[in-house]
């Protein structure tokens, strides 16, 4: 962003001043100029006017000197480390943007499921169910909107939704900590605060909450629509300041589609047994 873009009133005032020193010079001109510019250019011809223009001059000659020094001292170095706190943080927006997009189209898709979403009034979604269970769907994903391929997937709503808030929460903590984080914009600033006091990431249950252990219980997460609604707005508003935007939406899988997906990974376990090693092992390390 231009210095004349940030800072339209000083620029503003700069160039005023720079006509009215012109004005109240002595400088000959080197043409004969148009009546015009001689209106505008002409120094003072009565005492009176003249006198203002050198009281002028001196306030003019001091705004002018005044914001060199600043433009040069202060303005200029700012600059450099916005650009470079940019350089520094970009990776991570683009990571946040992508967790976001994750954790919306988790509870979105859930939500649709229980028929809690397209019922016009965000409060339905505080009776969303989670639950400890694996949903199979479709995941479509996309780069800067434009749709970048659909392939099976899975999730549990419960463990998930908490694995992308902690991912989320951690990734604005890394952002906010960067050196020079005082020198961003101030939207992302804004926008970074906004999403740790997200009311959806406070309201997000997480998985050894005590009324869970309960099939039975029946549990509502007030302010839980509001706060989705809420996210995804600041999601939104984040989107300007992604260099390269990853995004996901969640739709439904067949049976059929179920089946050919399960098939492939049995022959993909069978051709890889050490892929089962491994899940076997971080099976261990999660119980």
């Amino acid at each position: 962003m231009t210095f004349y873009k940030r800072h339209k009133i000083l620029s503003a005032i700069f160039f005023i001043s720079i006509i009215l020193l012109i004005k109240n010079s002595s400088i000959p001109y080197i043409f004969e100029p148009p009546a015009i510019i001689s209106y505008i250019f002409d120094s003072p011809k009565s005492n009176f006017w003249d006198n203002v223009a050198q009281m002028s001059n001196i306030f003019t000659s001091a705004y002018v000197t005044s914001l060199m020094f600043y433009y040069m001292v202060d303005y200029l170095p700012v600059i450099k480390q916005e650009k470079k706190v940019k350089e520094i943080i970009a990776p991570q927006l683009v990571n946040l943007y992508l967790y976001i997009s994750e954790l919306l189209a988790m509870i979105k898709y859930a939500a649709i499921q229980e028929k809690l979403f397209h019922t016009g009034n965000p409060e339905d979604m505080d009776n969303l169910h989670f639950k400890n269970n694996i949903i199979l769907c479709k995941q479509k994903s996309f780069k800067n909107e434009v749709e970048n391929g659909t392939t099976p997937y899975s999730f549990d709503l419960l463990k998930d939704c908490d694995n992308y808030r902690n991912l989320i929460l951690n990734t604005c903590k890394e952002i906010s900590g960067t050196p020079s984080f005082s020198y961003c914009d101030t939207k992302v600033i804004h926008i970074i605060s906004e999403i740790q006091l997200s009311e959806l990431l406070r309201i997000l249950p997480k998985p050894n909450d005590f009324l869970l252990q309960f099939d039975f219980s029946d549990v509502s997460y007030l302010g839980l629509g509001e706060g989705y609604q809420q996210l995804h707005s600041i999601y939104k508003e984040l989107a300007p300041f992604v260099d390269t935007r990853y995004s996901y939406e969640i739709i439904d899988i067949s049976n059929e589609e179920i089946q050919k997906w399960e098939k492939e990974q049995a022959e993909s376990l069978v051709e890889h047994p050490e892929i089962v090693q491994m899940l076997i092992a971080n099976q261990k390390q999660n119980t």
